[in-house]
């Protein structure tokens, strides 16, 4: 018994010596190929990396937020609605503006339509009315001014008889020439007025329609949400930015080579890309853009690498150092 358990002490001794021995050259095997493949990249230059796709989103106009839709870190897609702006004042310029461009159709088409007999009984009555009106505002002014000039009436009580008789002469010649129009019918000039009153209404309803428009905001581009700074309830103005989208799905990196080494590079060319927060990955890229002009401050040649990352584990502002492939 004594001789049976002292052999399975020892295999499993024997085979637990033999398990650690296995992990310690596994490990050591997965450091030389580490130092192996870290001997054959030369990291030349670094930059950060940046998003080839982004967009600061602001409004076209000034209004109160009703809505937002997405937050900080939401994927959106073009044209998905992400913010609305308060429209009650909007709608109500635009229905304003409807309603001047109504009436000035209205105008427009009595003028080329010819007069009708009602009109010109209506005209008629204004007309009488106003010289009617006329006639006994000029006789008080008459008698008020034989007073003033008896002495028997204030400079003041004739002034005021003056207004009056000048309102009532402008009354009675605008009904007299109203008339005169509506006999005549209506001349190229004035109908030129009518249309040039029902195009301007017609652009103030476009201009109001634009702005009501406006109110909804929708996302330029495809991408997540990088920032917000806005919330509902605030007002958005013109100047401001109100969110920021940025498409990861396409990153490159500006870096700066020294001009000793540019003759190394050619556009198309693979280089490998790392990150200090993910040390354990190197990333593929390629030079898609070798700049002609020098940097005349750092005598550095800018070179912009494309980076592929599948797993969308880059992010724009991290700082990347691109290594040439031996």
């Amino acid at each position: 018994m004594k001789k049976t358990l002292f052999c399975l002490i020892a295999v499993a001794l024997l085979s637990g010596c033999s398990s650690n021995g296995s992990t310690s050259v596994k490990n050591n095997v997965q450091a030389t190929q580490n130092a192996q493949q870290s001997t054959k990249t030369q990291y030349i230059m670094g930059g950060k990396i940046q998003a080839n796709e982004e967009a600061n989103i602001g409004s076209k106009i000034s209004a109160r937020v009703s809505e937002i839709t997405v937050d900080v870190g939401a994927k959106v897609n073009q044209g998905d609605t992400i913010i609305k702006l308060d429209t009650q004042d909007l709608q109500a310029q635009v229905d304003q503006a409807q309603a001047a461009v109504n009436t000035a159709k209205a105008n427009l088409a009595n003028a080329t339509s010819g007069t009708r007999p009602e009109q010109l009984a209506q005209a008629q009555a204004t007309l009488d009315s106003a010289s009617q009106g006329y006639e006994v505002t000029k006789k008080n002014y008459d008698r008020t001014k034989a007073l003033v000039d008896s002495g028997a009436a204030a400079q003041q009580q004739l002034d005021s008889a003056q207004q009056q008789l000048a309102v009532a002469e402008s009354q009675y010649k605008t009904a007299q020439a109203n008339l005169e129009m509506l006999q005549n019918g209506a001349t190229k000039s004035s109908i030129d007025v009518y249309q040039a009153q029902v195009n301007q209404a017609e652009a103030a309803l476009k201009v109001a329609q634009a702005a009501l428009s406006n109110a909804t905001i929708t996302a330029p581009i495809s991408g997540v949400v990088s920032a917000k700074n806005i919330n509902v309830g605030e007002m958005a103005s013109a100047s401001g930015t109100l969110l920021s989208i940025v498409n990861s799905s396409g990153l490159s990196v500006n870096a700066y080579a020294p001009l000793d080494i540019v003759d190394q590079l050619k556009e198309g060319q693979s280089v490998v890309v790392k990150v200090s927060e993910i040390p354990d990955k190197q990333f593929e890229g390629t030079i898609i853009v070798i700049n002609s002009k020098l940097n005349s401050q750092s005598r550095n040649i800018l070179v912009k690498v494309a980076v592929a990352d599948t797993n969308s584990q880059l992010k724009s502002g991290m700082f990347a150092e691109v290594g040439l492939k031996k």
